[in-house]
């Protein structure tokens, strides 16, 4: 039986998650439900996911590992054609049976945008390579237990444009919260809550502070890594998803301008 690795992307708003939940709409929900319609994979096998979102986060990379009840139905166009509008594939791979999502990832990386006019940017900009390199994250995750806390952050870039930042967070794995967390830190600087030892304090496992994480609606798993992989694009479930990105776009730009005129009308 065929190996099927699938590249998906999703809307988080209204998932509780990507890992399945009794009762609960959940992106593998979705994926096994829609999979086993499609006949493209037996109802009771394995699905495993590279990696973890939660309730509200969004994903443009995620990869989706299944074995294949018939490998000509897994083409993304016919996924498609039974997910809903929040949720898709756009390319394919067949992978070796021992292949891993999770396991087999070389790297993961993870986009935050943060609306934070409050900011000053020089600061919060000065304070990103402290992130670098290998260190507990302890403070800065919430800890599952009996899970090893040391991480190693490989880039932390940040871009701004307007009352916008785009954070980027790659490492070789990270811990529940640890993007989010990051970013709340990154505010808590920038806007000068915290002294400028405050991060370095933070690394010291000995010493200990609860943040809480930045709102779920601006993180997306921008990218899962992988060696020896090849993707087959389908572009024509690209070109789909593109045009129904672009009416939401255009809804959803012409209320953040409405918006606008409210608040500051309300000044």
């Amino acid at each position: 039986m065929a190996k099927i690795a699938l590249q998906i992307a999703y809307i988080g708003t209204d998932f509780y998650g990507s890992q399945s939940q009794p009762g609960l709409r959940t992106v593998e929900g979705e994926l096994r439900r829609c999979l086993a319609e499609a006949g493209a994979m037996a109802p009771k096998a394995k699905l495993a996911m590279a990696g973890r979102t939660d309730a509200g986060v969004h994903a443009l990379g995620q990869v989706v590992v299944f074995e294949a009840a018939d490998p000509k139905l897994t083409a993304p166009r016919v996924v498609n054609s039974k997910l809903p509008p929040d949720v898709w594939a756009y390319a394919r791979s067949e992978v070796t049976g021992d292949f891993d999502p999770r396991r087999d990832a070389r790297g993961r990386e993870y986009r935050y945008i943060l609306y934070a006019p409050e900011v000053i940017e020089r600061r919060m900009m000065s304070f990103a390579p402290a992130f670098l390199g290998t260190h507990d994250f302890t403070n800065f995750s919430s800890v599952e237990p009996g899970k090893y806390p040391v991480r190693t952050v490989r880039r932390l870039d940040i871009a701004r444009h307007g009352d916008l930042y785009f954070i980027d967070v790659e490492a070789d794995a990270f811990l529940w919260n640890m993007v989010r967390k990051i970013v709340t830190a990154l505010r808590l600087v920038g806007e000068n809550k915290r002294p400028n030892d405050w991060i370095a304090k933070m690394f010291d496992p000995a010493y200990s502070e609860g943040i809480p994480p930045a709102p779920a609606a601006g993180l997306y798993l921008k990218r899962v890594s992988y060696e020896g992989v090849a993707w087959e694009v389908d572009e024509y479930a690209r070109q789909r998803a593109y045009q129904r990105m672009l009416h939401s776009f255009e809804w959803q730009y012409t209320m953040a301008a409405v918006y606008r005129e409210f608040r500051d009308a309300m000044r």
